[in-house]
């Protein structure tokens, strides 16, 4: 939503591990050396570890791309425990079935392939993501594949990524042998407070952005709130960006990103710094950041700001309905609410508006206020024909989760009776209609004498 105000061609902070988006900071670009020069020399083993959310597999994803003509890959990325042996599971990240064999046929399977596809003059990488979960066992199977390699080839390579655990499990005695294996080996360490403002600046060019968008102090809060883990950055800028355009804001300032975070923070999930304002930002931080967005015109937007009428920048009632839509795809309900509700005061904007807030109510788990408020709207009967099949389905949608299937499949019978292609309409009105048939009995039916009837023939 907030990509078209700021001039974006996508979404700077997508949290998608996308090699056109790597920022290449000290760290990040000694862990990119040491993977290229790892891969290129055909070393067996490489590993690199890292805290959740510090850019490893985004690394990955950019030394692949660039070798992706030369190389064969494997992912292995759902390790845990109880995966059992390894083989089946290596020769399902390459595609080969295994179904049926035991470990001697697997083995076999599996170096023929290898054999194969060095007389192509292609190296064979297997990538084993989240390597900490994979215990003792499974690595010393991983060290036993290796020796595939001879003294004379070597087409198969595997990269370990993992978080800190892995380096402990590596240092154990029982696996010495595969420690001395390992080639090369890195742990990425999170941004620096120097590095978070050219990180952000740089997201912003590769989406398109034109200009500074985020102050040096909404920076500084942003590394103070995450510690520097990109992860984290990506969505406190994320949300961040949601907020300043609910406001308006031309510029995303240290208050802005502050409030974004509280509210996500509130939520009990992101995992970011608590603490008031005052404590991310000192009073001269502030004062500096005040004296230069005074100094500093505000920046063009190819598709943003300036370009809006005087209607949809105002603080009238269009766009607090524009305000409520970013605050609510940010997560932040409550302000969410405010906005709809004050453009619920234009009549023109009455039915959505109102219609939004139950979605939002329905959000924060106010199922019962959510249901009130489409009923009325129902009953009220205000809006267009398409409107109301709105609100009836979402009204449905509501009653079921209050556990109310004969209320929410009159609704659905309704909307049936006018457009059964409309949503799901059909599948719920079936499902629900079976399991009210399934339950039911006739009038005449009576639990007791039925339950009696059964004890007697037990006995």
């Amino acid at each position: 939503m907030y990509e078209s105000f700021y001039g974006f061609r996508t979404n700077p902070f997508s949290l998608i591990p996308d090699p056109r988006f790597l920022f290449l900071g000290t760290q990040h670009k000694t862990a990119l050396n040491l993977l290229e020069y790892g891969l290129f020399n055909r070393a067996i083993f490489t590993v690199i570890t890292g805290e959740p959310g510090t850019g490893k597999t985004t690394l990955l994803n950019a030394i692949l791309e660039q070798s992706q003509h030369e190389v064969s890959l494997g992912v292995l990325s759902h390790t845990h425990a109880g995966l059992g042996s390894l083989m089946p599971w290596v020769l399902m990240a390459f595609g080969l079935d295994g179904k049926g064999m035991d470990s001697v046929e697997l083995f076999k399977t599996f170096a023929a392939f290898i054999s194969r596809e060095h007389e192509r003059q292609r190296r064979v990488v297997l990538v084993v993501d989240e390597a900490q979960n994979l215990g003792a066992a499974m690595l010393e199977e991983l060290r036993l594949l290796s020796n595939v390699n001879d003294g004379r080839r070597q087409p198969l390579q595997i990269i370990l990524s993992g978080q800190p655990a892995l380096r402990g499990l590596l240092q154990r005695g029982e696996l010495i042998q595969f420690a001395q294996r390992i080639s090369v080996d890195y742990h990425l360490k999170p941004f620096g407070e120097e590095e978070v403002p050219a990180y952000i600046a740089h997201r912003l060019a590769m989406a398109g952005g034109a200009g500074r968008i985020f102050t040096d102090q909404a920076c500084l809060v942003v590394h103070r709130l995450t510690s520097g883990n990109a992860r984290l950055v990506n969505q406190v800028c994320d949300v961040s960006l949601a907020y300043g355009y609910a406001e308006q804001s031309p510029w995303v300032t240290a208050g802005i990103v502050w409030r974004a975070a509280n509210d996500r923070r509130a939520g009990g999930i992101l995992p970011i710094a608590p603490g008031p304002l005052a404590d991310m930002l000192t009073s001269e931080e502030a004062a500096a950041e005040q004296q230069r967005l005074a100094a500093m015109p505000s920046p063009e937007r190819s598709a943003g700001l300036n370009n809006k009428t005087p209607a949809a920048v105002s603080n009238g009632l269009g766009a607090s309905y524009e305000h409520g839509l970013a605050y609510k795809q940010a997560g932040a309900y409550k302000q969410a609410i405010e906005s709809f509700e004050q453009a619920a005061a234009d009549a023109t904007q009455e039915v959505r508006a109102t219609s939004q807030v139950a979605l939002c109510l329905y959000a924060m788990g106010r199922h019962e206020e959510a249901a009130r408020s489409l009923t009325m709207l129902l009953e009220g009967r205000h809006g267009t024909e398409l409107e109301l099949r709105d609100i009836r389905y979402f009204l449905g949608r509501v009653l079921e989760s209050l556990g109310k299937p004969r209320e929410a499949l009159a609704h659905y019978r309704i909307i049936h009776s006018k457009k059964s292609e409309f949503r799901d309409v059909t599948s719920r009105l079936r499902r629900l209609s079976s399991a009210q048939s399934f339950f039911s009995f006739p009038p005449s039916f009576e639990p007791t004498a039925w339950i009696k009837g059964i004890v007697r023939n037990c006995m």
